[in-house]
C-alpha cells in the first residue's frame, strides 16, 4: 500500500488515501474506505524529480499525491516507460559530483549566452528592423520623456538656433553613409529640484539627439558641444539604444517563461524612453561611441581632449548635486577616491580616467596633424 493524499476532482480539500497497485490494476482507498479502481493505463504519473511529491492523475480528474517515490517506481516499473532524459536526470540527482558539475556547466552556458549570445542576437534583430520601427520607438520615447521627466528648454531661442544650425551644417554631415539617419537636435531641461537640473545628452534610435540646458551651461566652448554630439551620433549609428532595449526584452520574456510570471511581459511597454533615464550603455557600447567621436573629431578639427574635459565637468557637477541632496560638502577625500575607483570598475560606463587617457592618445594625433589615428592598445 502506498500512503498519500487524494484530491477529488474540482476540490482543493485533501483526504488521507492509500493506493494499492497490482498486475491486474489499482485500488484506491480514501479514509480507509474503498473509493475507486481501474486499469493501470488509466493512471497518469508525473515524472520523478528528486524527492518532490509525485502526482498520479486519475481518469475522473482526481489527483493522488505521495512522496513514496521508490514505491511508485517499483510498482509501476513494468507499466511506465521513462524517457532517456528523465532517467538521466534521476541518475544525475543521485550523484553529488555530477550535480555540482552540472551547476557549473549550466552557469557557464548562462553566462556565455548573456555575454556573447544576447548581444549577437540583439545585433541581428536591430539590423533587421525597418526604419519605421525606429521611428515608432523613438516617437513614443520622446513622448514618455516629455510627459514624465523632461521640461521645455529655458535657453534663449537664438542660442538654441545657433547651436542647432552649427550642428546641422558642420557636425551631422561628418557621417556619410547610404543608410545614414537624419540627425535632429532637441533642447530640454531635466529638473533635479526647484533650483538645480541635470546635465546630459540622450540619443534616440531614429537620429534624434536631446541635450539638456545644464549640459549647454557647463560647456566652455563649441568643441565640447560638438564632440558630445558626435558621441551621441555614434550611439545612433551603431543602434546601441535599440540593441539594449532588445536585450532587455529578451531577458524579460525569458525570465517570464522560466518563472511563469507572464504578467511581467507587459512591462516591455516602458520602451526606449525609460531605458535612457534608468539604464546605462555597456562599456563596449560607450567605447564604440567614444571611438566614433574621436575619429570624426580629427577630420573636423575638433580637439579630442574636449570630450574628457566636458565629461569630467559633468561628473563633478553631478557629484555636487548629489552632495547637496544629502547635505554633504562636494569634496573627495583619499578614502572616497578609492570608493570611486571601485565604482568605476563596477560601472558599465568606462571610467573618466580611461576616457581621458584615450582622449590624450587621440589628442597626440591631433597635435601632430594626423587625421587617421589608430585606436590605443589595451
Amino acid at each position: 500500500m502506498i500512503n498519500g493524499k487524494l484530491y477529488l476532482a474540482g476540490s482543493a480539500k485533501s483526504l488521507p488515501a492509500q493506493l494499492h497497485i497490482s498486475e491486474d490494476g489499482f485500488q484506491l482507498y480514501a479514509n480507509d474506505h474503498f473509493s475507486m479502481n481501474g486499469k493501470l493505463d488509466e493512471l497518469e504519473v508525473s515524472h520523478r524529480l528528486g524527492n518532490i511529491a509525485r502526482k498520479i492523475t486519475l481518469k475522473d480528474g482526481s489527483v493522488f499525491e505521495t512522496k513514496a517515490n521508490d514505491a511508485i517506481d517499483q510498482s509501476l516499473k513494468k507499466q511506465t516507460k521513462s524517457s532517456h532524459f528523465m532517467v538521466f536526470v534521476h541518475q544525475l540527482e543521485q550523484n553529488l559530483t555530477l550535480v555540482i558539475l552540472s551547476i557549473f556547466i549550466i552557469a557557464g552556458l548562462f553566462f556565455s549566452g548573456i555575454r556573447w549570445g544576447l548581444p549577437a542576437v540583439s545585433h541581428i534583430i536591430a539590423e533587421a528592423l525597418p526604419d519605421s520601427a525606429n521611428q515608432i520607438l523613438s516617437s513614443h520615447a520622446l513622448q514618455f520623456l516629455d510627459a514624465s521627466i523632461l521640461k521645455p528648454s529655458q535657453l534663449p531661442a537664438l542660442q538654441q538656433d545657433k547651436i542647432r544650425q552649427h550642428f546641422e551644417k558642420n557636425i551631422a554631415p561628418l557621417y556619410q553613409a547610404n543608410n545614414a539617419p537624419r540627425f535632429s537636435l532637441y533642447f530640454r531641461r531635466w529638473p533635479l529640484n526647484e533650483k538645480d537640473s541635470i546635465a546630459n545628452a540622450l540619443a534616440l534610435p531614429n537620429g534624434n539627439i536631446i541635450i539638456t540646458d545644464r549640459f549647454v551651461e557647463l560647456t566652455q566652448n563649441q568643441s565640447e558641444v560638438d564632440i558630445v554630439l558626435l558621441h551621441e551620433m555614434g550611439h545612433i549609428v551603431d543602434k546601441h539604444a535599440l540593441k539594449k532595449v532588445i536585450e532587455g526584452s529578451i531577458m524579460t520574456v525569458t525570465s517570464s517563461l522560466i518563472l511563469g510570471d507572464v504578467s511581467s511581459v507587459a512591462d516591455l511597454g516602458i520602451g526606449v524612453g525609460s531605458f535612457l533615464v534608468s539604464s546605462v550603455y555597456s562599456r563596449h557600447y560607450e567605447a564604440q561611441a567614444d571611438q566614433f567621436a574621436y575619429k570624426h573629431a580629427l577630420t573636423a578639427g575638433i580637439p579630442p581632449s574636449s570630450l574628457g574635459a566636458i565629461l569630467t565637468r559633468i561628473e563633478q557637477d553631478s557629484i555636487g548635486n548629489i552632495d547637496q541632496i544629502h547635505d554633504k560638502p562636494a569634496t573627495r577625500t583619499e578614502e572616497n577616491k578609492e570608493d570611486n575607483n571601485l565604482s568605476d570598475f563596477l560601472s558599465s560606463h568606462p571610467s573618466s580616467n580611461l576616457r581621458i587617457n584615450m582622449g590624450k592618445h587621440y589628442q597626440t594625433c591631433f597635435d601632430k596633424g594626423i587625421t587617421s589615428c589608430p585606436p590605443p592598445e589595451n
